[in-house]
């Protein structure tokens, strides 16, 4: 249920990963780089034979990186401060006009990715297709942008609020347009309802694409019949814990502690197990198999994010 995630907290998991990736590449190429110029620059005071007598050669690279920078023997800062450091630099970075637009471009994709079912159920053609991208990516980037400043760590709780309202106001004007560009109520209460279920469709996915070569693939019939039990069950569970709440933006060390991850972990077990007995009458043995190993790919994926989040957002640990 990955959806069952704030999509706040999605974004700015994205944003993090993919400024990671582009990060360590430098980092490597860099690291790559100097090391090699290290070794020429240091090889005359290194032994040949000294290299020549391991094939590998990491003793001799760590003599020469100790030889030029001596070992920390300061302790690392606290990881509740570095993380915040680490936010307020994405976030400062976000400012950055190039960097915001390479940020938008890797949004864009994801969202385009994710509603690429829904775009087909509405036959768009390529400018409509752009209008309704255009819409979700104004709702997007709001979430981006406040996801980014609340994490700063240097706003009051007037300007929290303040971008809380923003981002509410920015729902509520994409519902609003995204409404007139459909102008047709069955159209819209479709979009709704693959909002409100985009999580279960993607692990429905996942289970059609394990039973693709098997001569039992889902109706259409019972693909739906099996997302509706799948909302409906989400809906009538009673959660422990507000996580499952994507529309609360309280993004608090209390919020994300390790006591609370854990119950809407518990939950989701929980919820889970519920839905695989619904799912047996339903349902023949190979496409429950599928089903239920789908439901356990997807909670080892929000198993991972709710760390992250955990470890993004500052949450407690006891």
């Amino acid at each position: 249920m990955k959806k069952q995630i704030p999509a706040i907290i999605l974004a700015v998991i994205s944003i993090v990963l993919a400024v990671a990736l582009n990060s360590s590449r430098q980092e490597i190429n860099k690291l790559q780089q100097e090391i090699t110029a290290l070794l020429s620059s240091k090889s005359a005071e290194i032994p040949q034979q000294q290299i020549a007598a391991t094939d590998n050669p990491a003793p001799a690279v760590q003599q020469v990186a100790e030889a030029v920078v001596p070992p920390e023997t300061e302790e690392p800062p606290e990881k509740e401060a570095a993380g915040q450091r680490m936010m307020s630099s994405l976030s400062k970075m976000m400012e950055n006009p190039t960097m915001n637009k390479v940020m938008e471009a890797s949004q864009r994709g994801a969202v385009g990715a994710l509603y690429s079912d829904m775009i087909e159920y509405l036959n768009l053609d390529a400018k409509e297709t752009e209008f309704f991208m255009d819409l979700l990516m104004f709702r997007q980037m709001k979430n981006v942008d406040l996801a980014m400043k609340m994490m700063s760590g240097n706003l009051s709780e007037e300007e929290q609020q303040a971008l809380k309202d923003e981002i509410k106001e920015a729902a509520e004007l994409t519902k609003e347009e995204m409404k007139k560009f459909l102008n047709n109520p069955d159209d819209f209460a479709e979009w709704e309802f693959y909002e409100k279920t985009m999580g279960e469709r993607m692990m429905l996915s996942q289970m059609d694409q394990s039973l693709s070569t098997s001569d039992d693939v889902m109706s259409d019939e019972t693909y739906r019949a099996l997302l509706g039990m799948m909302h409906d069950e989400k809906q009538n569970y009673d959660f422990t814990t507000d996580l499952h709440d994507e529309k609360n933006t309280d993004m608090s060390p209390e919020r994300f502690s390790k006591e609370n991850l854990q119950n809407f972990s518990n939950d989701m077990n929980a919820l889970n197990n519920r839905i695989i007995e619904k799912a047996r009458s339903m349902l023949s043995p190979e496409q429950l198999k599928a089903f239920e190993e789908a439901i356990k790919a997807t909670m080892e994926m929000q198993e991972a994010q709710l760390e992250m989040a955990g470890q993004m957002f500052g949450g407690k640990q006891n």
